[in-house]
């Protein structure tokens, strides 16, 4: 597609330095050019609280 920018997510995007992080600013926006990775993610994790009626039951445990 012609005209269509590679945009990433500075923090969290795979970030390989040829992305456009834009900084929404009023009146005119940043666009930055060129940024370098600074975050390397080694992996990932799924991680579900327990609901309120499982803390509540947990807390009670010791009556």
């Amino acid at each position: 597609m012609e005209g269509v920018q590679h945009v990433e997510d500075l923090l969290t995007g795979d970030n390989d330095g040829t992305s456009i992080f834009t900084v929404p600013k009023r009146p005119v926006r940043r666009r930055l050019h060129g940024v370098e990775r600074s975050v390397t993610t080694r992996g990932g994790e799924y991680l579900f609280p327990p609901s309120l009626s499982a803390l509540g039951w947990l807390a009670n445990l010791g009556d």
